[in-house]
């Protein structure tokens, strides 16, 4: 097996996030409450608690496990879903998003999705095109972080990509 390259790396600390952010939401979580249930020695900050979420910073194994232990949930269950995720190829049915139109769209609904939009093209910023690949379960994360139908987000991705190609 070929190592990953830091692309890759980088994929799988945002899906690793995103999954940790799933979990504690389904908890009805907020960061503090999730802080609040760590062990007291360590001193995560919120800040820290979003960076992991964010996928901006790496975890270590141990703050994985204590992370997962707080949300009591199996942490080789998360790991898994992240690799799947992060390294499996894309469905054929996977939906190429316009990073920087969905930036700039003015949906009301889509104000998080503007932000992590926003997040995406920052973290490219090495010249490559504004655009990502979602697989369906992708974009299922982020209608509900929307609050919006998985087909509603489906068809806004489709319109925005369509108006500037």
């Amino acid at each position: 097996m070929k190592p990953p390259n830091s692309q890759q790396l980088a994929t799988f600390a945002r899906v690793l996030g995103d999954e940790i952010r799933t979990v504690r939401k389904a908890h009805h979580w907020t960061r503090k409450q999730l802080q609040e249930r760590l062990n007291p020695d360590d001193e995560v900050s919120l800040q820290t608690l979003a960076t992991y979420e964010l996928g901006t910073r790496r975890m270590t194994v141990e703050r994985l496990i204590e992370v997962c232990a707080a949300l009591d949930h199996p942490p080789d269950q998360l790991l898994r879903r992240a690799a799947t995720r992060a390294f499996a190829k894309p469905d054929d049915d996977s939906i190429e998003v316009d990073l920087s139109a969905l930036a700039r769209t003015t949906d009301p609904h889509l104000g998080p999705l503007q932000r992590w939009a926003a997040l995406r093209i920052n973290q490219s910023a090495d010249g490559r095109p504004a655009t990502e690949k979602l697989e369906p379960s992708a974009v299922a994360a982020l209608a509900s972080l929307a609050e919006v139908t998985t087909q509603r987000l489906t068809s806004v991705l489709h319109e925005l990509r369509a108006a500037t190609t």
